[in-house]
């Protein structure tokens, strides 16, 4: 009885010896930080906008006689393109009219010129010595002076009936795309009449809405030298991987969005792809909303990585050398949808766990799972 009960006693002291069974190492996949020079690119959408618009309004009113050929809602006109004629009737005979006051009127200068040569003669012989102001009225410089206001005005009289005329045909005032025409034959004008609405195609903007806190990584022509460039995309018209690229022009200074985005102007040349430089590319259309990445400035010694690597309180699951887990809080210096650049907390070859863990704990031990030539930490 006494060696069952030591024999008992013995084996209690053994099981309390005995270690405690190991933790199983979990299995996670990882990358090396590799941190480097990143330029930042900034997402935006934003609507596309013409730089240039005109209401055409005439300088004169009458009837519309014609339109010119092409001036259709649609077309393109080159500047000086004859876009309507006004009756110019009435205006050829107010020109007429102009003339003959002209010739009346220098008429009548050389008829008052004739009659101060002779009283200038009549004085001379009178000899007379008269002040000043007698003197002009004897020379009748008055009469003489009224004569040359009345050819001066003739003579500007005559220059607006030209213009009057000139003006019954009204010409493209740059190259234009035509959205709108409100007149035809027949129609009556006056100056406050629209007549179409025209848009230049050199250039046309896209404000983008962007977030007010991506402001800094954009450059603007204002700080020296050019905008950021931007590539801009039309998802679900243009076909996959069709872009057209812009420049920033400038920020409007304002904000949308009950203050949380600003408008960024960007600059599309030769929107309408008319020229060889632009040849094959797709046609921007006015009020489309548009796709853009700015290419904004670059960031040095940053270790980029996908978003989901990064978790609550911007810390960074990380396999150290003793194959355990820190969480590690990073310093982020720029985040989006699609990756998040790390500028302090990570050192350049550290292993970031990119496997999710459903309770992580720091000091859990991992195993690495085989690399099989995976993305790298490193921005791209």
């Amino acid at each position: 009885g006494l060696a069952l009960a030591w024999g008992l006693l013995g084996g209690e002291e053994d099981v309390g010896r005995r270690a405690p069974p190991e933790r199983s190492a979990r299995l996670v996949e990882v990358v090396p930080a590799v941190p480097r020079s990143h330029t930042v690119s900034v997402t935006a959408w934003g609507e596309v906008l013409p730089a240039r618009r005109l209401d055409l309004r005439p300088r004169v009113s009458g009837r519309v006689m014609a339109l010119g050929d092409g001036f259709e809602p649609g077309t393109v006109v080159s500047a000086g393109t004859p876009l309507l004629r006004l009756d110019p009737q009435d205006y050829r005979l107010a020109l007429e009219r102009a003339r003959s006051a002209l010739t009346r009127a220098k008429a009548d200068l050389a008829l008052e010129q004739g009659r101060q040569a002779v009283a200038r003669r009549e004085f001379e012989l009178l000899g007379e010595d008269v002040e000043d102001a007698e003197r002009g009225l004897i020379l009748r410089q008055p009469q003489l002076q009224t004569a040359q206001a009345a050819v001066t005005s003739a003579e500007a009289d005559l220059s607006d009936a030209r213009l009057d005329l000139e003006r019954t045909t009204i010409e493209a005032p740059f190259d234009a795309l035509v959205l709108a025409r409100d007149v035809s034959p027949g129609t009556e004008v006056s100056a406050s009449s629209t007549l179409a609405e025209l848009v230049g195609v050199d250039t046309w903007w896209v404000e983008l809405q962007v977030p007010a806190g991506a402001l800094r990584w954009i450059r603007f022509p204002d700080e020296g030298g050019a905008g950021s460039p931007v590539t801009l995309s039309y998802q679900g018209v243009w076909p996959e991987g069709t872009t057209r690229a812009g420049r920033v022009l400038r920020l409007r200074g304002d904000l949308a969005d009950q203050g949380r985005l600003a408008r960024v102007l960007v600059a599309v040349e030769d929107p309408l792809a008319r020229g060889d430089e632009a040849a094959g590319r797709p046609r921007l259309l006015l009020g489309a909303f548009m796709q853009a990445e700015i290419a904004g400035r670059s960031l040095d010694g940053a270790v980029a990585m996908e978003p989901q690597w990064l978790h609550a309180g911007d810390t960074v699951w990380i396999m150290n050398d003793a194959g355990e887990l820190e969480i590690r809080p990073v310093e982020v210096a720029y985040r989006d949808t699609r990756r998040v650049l790390v500028t302090g907390g990570i050192g350049r070859g550290e292993r970031i766990v990119t496997s999710q863990l459903s309770a992580p704990v720091a000091g859990m031990p991992l195993r690495a799972a085989p690399a099989d030539g995976g993305d790298r930490a490193s921005g791209d």
